[in-house]
């Protein structure tokens, strides 16, 4: 583990999402424990301020100010979180566990997916909220949005990669076609993603340690590439881990891979180098996101429930740790 890592309260189970604020000033957690965990990020740290769920929250996100959220998990229920007055409200549901959400400020729309292979749009200030299903060929199990090019990434299991026009989708009112169906160019299963700051493309992580850098443009598809990360060689076996979580710097537009080894590395997709690899951290890193004004790293540490692990100890160390480096570490190298 790094030092200088600033150490906040952890939840009491495994981290399944982390998210700032659209101020970079409080940091929201989800967990498999049931609940999400607002942190303000003052000097000394606080308590966090905690809102109960009936079942395990596998994802949260802000809406355009930092006392608006929604959560989603195993009970099926998209909420609403209004921070000033604790009031929680109940937008309607999946017929599965919601697997990501994602607000876009742009268009002032909700957009949910869930294992029920189904993505939905709402309005959160309708009086009936829900604006459209889009039905997806399979469970999904990733969201990823890059305002710059208006683009929403839906990833899926059996490899299954849809592109969203965000723009079409807020105004739609019934079914629309993506604007792109894609395969996935890893070949197992894609873990984690992230769209690139300059939303041109995206990097996405597998179960096994493998990450692919793509391009939404199909011009640009030529310069797509994968490459192994998060292995390592274990008494002459090479050993392959899970990659749980990707996030790019919202400036440098360089990103950051997370993966059940504990280890975080920074990488630069344009000269496809690794810039950085922080001290290994005790467990798997389980979730990742930078602040909007890219001087902090979020970092959850925590045993992945999907994953076996053959020391129960380790199913009980949960860390939620700040990162306040990463604008000088995430800096490409000027070229020679």
């Amino acid at each position: 583990m790094s030092t200088g890592d600033l150490s906040l309260q952890p939840p009491a189970d495994g981290i399944s999402s982390l998210t700032f604020s659209p101020d970079s000033t409080r940091l929201l957690v989800s967990s498999w424990d049931g609940t999400i965990q607002l942190h303000h990020l003052v000097a000394p740290p606080q308590s966090p301020v905690i809102f109960s769920h009936p079942a395990a929250v596998l994802t949260a996100t802000f809406g355009s100010s930092s006392t608006i959220a929604f959560s989603g998990g195993l009970d099926k229920r998209v909420r609403q979180w209004d921070f000033e007055t604790g009031q929680c409200r109940v937008l309607g549901k999946h017929d599965d566990t919601i697997s990501s959400i994602v607000w876009s400020p742009e268009y002032n729309v909700l957009i949910t997916t869930s294992w029920d292979s189904t993505l939905k749009v709402w309005d959160p200030s309708a009086e009936i909220p829900l604006r459209s299903t889009q039905t997806l060929p399979a469970r999904a199990y990733s969201l990823s949005y890059a305002p710059k090019s208006s683009r929403l990434l839906v990833s899926m299991a059996h490899r299954h990669v849809f592109v969203y026009d965000v723009a079409k989708l807020a105004a739609a009112d019934g079914e629309i076609s993506p604007s792109q169906e894609r395969e996935s160019a890893l070949k197992f299963l894609t873990r984690s993603i992230a769209t690139m700051e300059d939303g041109k493309g995206w990097a996405s992580g597998s179960i096994e340690g493998r990450i692919a850098v793509e391009y939404f443009d199909p011009a640009d598809q030529g310069s797509k590439y994968a490459f192994r990360a998060h292995r390592q060689n274990v008494d002459g076996v090479d050993c392959v881990y899970p990659i749980n979580a990707l996030a790019y710097h919202p400036i440098h537009n360089t990103f950051a891979s997370g993966g059940s080894d504990g280890c975080i590395s920074i990488w630069d997709h344009n000269a496809k180098k690794r810039m950085k690899l922080y001290s290994k951290y005790p467990t798997s890193i389980s979730a990742l996101a930078f602040s909007p004004d890219g001087s902090k790293l979020a970092i959850g540490a925590s045993y992945e429930h999907d994953n076996a692990i053959s020391k129960p100890e380790d199913q009980g160390r949960v860390m939620v740790l700040i990162k306040d480096t990463v604008m000088e570490d995430c800096k490409p190298k000027a070229k020679a």
